[in-house]
């Protein structure tokens, strides 16, 4: 008897103990509220003497107790627990796919529910916000692979496109004259071919220059450095600071493209007369700054102007990197970025991005 006891007890207990917190309340307040009416009536009518009609009015003050107490703790905790719902409805909406649905603010609730649910529709509000960054950035590279599509094809029609078209005409002439070719003639033939190799180069270079991946970022940007200085007539000195050392692929080509991305601003807006490339190795940081004596701009309004500030940001918080810019008018530009060696590890498992 008393094992059957324990277990049914041990039932009742686990069963309770799975029920929502609602009606564990509710229980609770009532057992207290039922249990203080019986035990009251009890002792009240003991204390009179009167004990003629003791069970009936005790079972009448039980029942009417427990109807009372279930119906007053149901309104009130019906009432407290409104917010816990309206949250659990509307991360239910938020898992369907609806991230523009708030939670609203329910009458008499309590204020750290309140507060709860302020806090919720922040989250929400913030995710939204990373959404729209995240689609506005999707379309900046499309915007960005599309104009580098262009320039790539300008380009190839402008420079080797037409070096080839003349030199296709040169030997259709000496094909047609069936005679011996002069000296004169072939080296113009051999400057136009190393002319249109020279060109086929430089647009390889741009696109993905090999010592980047065969000697590292130090050499690769000594290389850039020539490259505006031939292309521009801009030169650029270049700094290294620290024992020089390979890193991470992603590491690498960020810090590249942020350079590569910067000096094209200086050349093409800045009105600069020379440029600085500071590449600094440290223990477990490696930080690249880029500075020029240019007219400068308003920080605010360089994000409008398309000179690539919004990219350079990303690449630099893509290996978790800082990206720090200080312009003013007048004054020249320095793009400072400092990322840790120490999230290198961290790229090994993942696909790096080859741009």
């Amino acid at each position: 008897m008393t094992t059957r006891i324990a277990t049914i007890t041990g039932y009742l207990v686990r069963s309770l103990a799975h029920l929502p917190i609602f009606y564990k309340v509710l229980i609770a307040n009532s057992l207290i509220v039922v249990t203080g009416a019986v035990a009251g009536t009890t002792l009240t009518l003991l204390s009179t003497g009167s004990t003629e009609h003791l069970f009936e009015l005790v079972a009448l003050f039980t029942i009417a107790g427990t109807f009372l107490s279930v119906l007053i703790n149901w309104i009130v905790l019906r009432a407290a627990f409104r917010p816990i719902d309206v949250l659990e409805q509307t991360a239910d909406e938020v898992r369907r796919g609806n991230f523009h649905v708030r939670a609203p603010s329910v009458p008499l609730s309590d204020p750290d529910l309140e507060n709860l649910t302020a806090t919720f529709n922040a989250m929400l509000d913030t995710l939204v916000g990373y959404q729209q960054r995240l689609r506005e950035l999707s379309q900046r590279v499309l915007t960005a692979q599309e104009e580098e599509r262009q320039r790539i094809a300008r380009e190839l029609h402008d420079d080797p496109a037409q070096s080839l078209t003349a030199l296709l005409v040169l030997l259709k002439m000496l094909h047609d004259r069936q005679q011996p070719t002069d000296g004169r003639t072939l080296q113009e033939l051999i400057d136009l071919t190393t002319a249109t190799l020279e060109s086929i180069r430089a647009i390889a270079q741009e696109l993905r220059p090999p010592v980047l991946d065969d000697f590292g970022l130090a050499a690769a940007l000594e290389g850039l450095a020539a490259q505006y200085w031939q292309r521009f007539g801009l030169p650029v000195h270049v700094y290294v600071r620290g024992q020089r050392q390979r890193l991470s692929p992603e590491i690498e080509l960020a810090l590249y493209r942020i350079a590569q991305e910067a000096l094209t601003n200086v050349a093409k807006h800045a009105d600069a007369t020379y440029a600085t490339i500071d590449l600094q190795f440290r223990e477990g940081t490696v930080s690249l700054r880029i500075e020029d004596d240019g007219r400068g701009f308003e920080p605010r309004e360089g994000l409008g102007r398309g000179l690539g500030l919004f990219g350079m940001r990303e690449r630099a918080e893509l290996v978790h990197g800082t990206f720090a810019l200080e312009s003013e008018p007048g004054h020249g530009t320095r793009i400072t970025v400092a990322v840790p060696l120490e999230s290198r590890t961290q790229f090994a498992s993942t696909t790096g991005v080859r741009a």
